[in-house]
């Protein structure tokens, strides 16, 4: 899949809360998603449990949204995926990794 491609919709917050949202590309169409308030509060920065925080830390959380979202193995049970706080965690590059180990 062609990261370039990959979008996110619009969250909207259920019970819980969780942020629901989906996922879509040309040539895997789209697959449904969801995020606990405890781990947009851990990972994405939220302040507190709010809607408008949880909004903010989702939008502010784009990247590794997107980045979490492209690594994950869709069922094709047409079920929701939970991403976890070590789905969202940065991921390091190649340069930053042997940065480190120098």
């Amino acid at each position: 899949m062609d990261k370039q491609d990959t979008r996110l919709t619009a969250p909207i917050l259920s019970s819980g809360p969780t942020l629901w949202f989906s996922a879509y590309a040309f040539g895997w169409g789209y697959c449904a998603f969801e995020v606990t308030s405890d781990v947009v509060c851990e990972q994405l920065g939220a302040a507190d449990v709010t809607s408008r925080q949880l909004l903010l830390a989702f939008e502010l959380g784009k990247r590794r949204i997107l980045q979490a979202v492209e690594r994950k193995a869709f069922p094709h049970t047409g079920e929701r995926i939970a991403l976890s706080s070590v789905d969202l965690m940065p991921v390091r590059s190649s340069a930053q990794s042997a940065a480190t180990t120098v």
